[in-house]
């Protein structure tokens, strides 16, 4: 009976300091540092910031010429008690990132608009900023009802080469995506 005592007090003891050990920095992934919807006279637009960083295998395979694709889903929905939410806005929007091993340089690209890099770094701080985004005509939402709103960007699994995907069932290293950011929204 001692030892089951000692036995627990151990463990105990153990998971006190697997608490209290530091954590190594910005762990590989994606964050959502912030986001908003707004208002004008042209109509409604989003804005949003993302912190991400991408793991060493996805780092590794886009320097071999690997595009990434990743997808931003931002959703206005408007609760109703009586029957089903109603979809206001229903936005996907393809995000790719690719590097040209020839000429080193990367490429971040929004449908035919392309912007080129000569850093990781820029390339990322591009693909992670949303500006002035359209989501709604003006007079599309009534102002006296309440909305609530929700953005995730993650990387498109199903568009990387098909043996990447194999991978990708089977390794962390392949699934980068934040969590959905939700929020309450009057106009």
């Amino acid at each position: 009976m001692q030892f089951f005592r000692k036995f627990s007090q151990l463990l105990v003891i153990l998971g006190l300091l697997a608490a209290m050990a530091p954590s190594s920095g910005q762990a590989e992934g994606i964050t959502v540092r912030q986001a908003k919807i707004y208002g004008t006279e042209e109509g409604y637009f989003a804005d949003a910031e993302f912190d991400l960083e991408l793991t060493p295998a996805l780092e590794e395979a886009l320097t071999r010429g690997v595009p990434l694709t990743f997808k931003l889903s931002l959703d206005v929905i408007e609760p109703r008690w009586y029957w089903f939410n109603k979809e206001i806005v229903n936005l996907r929007q393809e995000r790719r990132l690719s590097f040209n091993p020839l000429t080193r340089v990367y490429r971040f690209s929004i449908g035919s608009l392309y912007l080129s890099f000569n850093s990781l770094q820029d390339a990322l701080q591009s693909l992670s900023h949303v500006n002035r985004l359209q989501l709604a005509a003006p007079g599309s939402v009534a102002k006296e009802h309440q909305y609530e709103a929700r953005i995730q960007l993650k990387l498109d699994v199903s568009q990387l080469p098909k043996p990447f995907q194999v991978d990708a069932l089977s390794s962390n290293d392949w699934n980068l995506a934040s969590k959905p950011l939700s929020w309450k929204l009057s106009p």
